[in-house]
């Protein structure tokens, strides 16, 4: 892949689960977005910036043959990238995990649908 490798990677790690988590709890999701994004972007920043720190004191480096060589702010782009994608895997998980029952069995229901599993009434047994 190239220069591409290290994005390329970060994304195919990253997006199936945050697109899974919106499909099976965009409600919830949703109606939290402002407290959402607040806490993905404040560690986000706060990460990327003691990254960029630690790349400029040389106590790590990236293979420039694998990444894009575009900076933010003496960032490599997929380093932000992968603070960003991380925290919102986190949050959004946490968010999931903190909504109340009626809404967890929400999710849990779309996630056997999903897989082809049939519904039981609070293990009754099939519907």
């Amino acid at each position: 892949m190239g220069q591409w490798t290290y994005l390329g990677t970060e994304l195919i790690w990253a997006l199936p689960i945050i697109v899974l988590q919106w499909v099976l709890a965009r409600e919830i999701l949703w109606a939290q977005l402002r407290l959402l994004l607040g806490a993905v972007l404040i560690p986000t920043l706060y990460l990327s910036l003691a990254d960029a720190l630690a790349i400029r004191v040389g106590i790590w480096s990236l293979n420039p043959e694998l990444t894009l060589n575009v900076w933010i702010g003496g960032l490599p782009l997929e380093e932000a990238v992968f603070f960003l994608l991380t925290n919102v895997m986190v949050v959004q998980g946490i968010l999931m995990l903190d909504s109340p029952d009626d809404e967890r069995s929400t999710i849990w229901r779309r996630s056997r649908a999903a897989s082809g599993e049939r519904s039981t009434a609070r293990g009754r047994g099939p519907d």
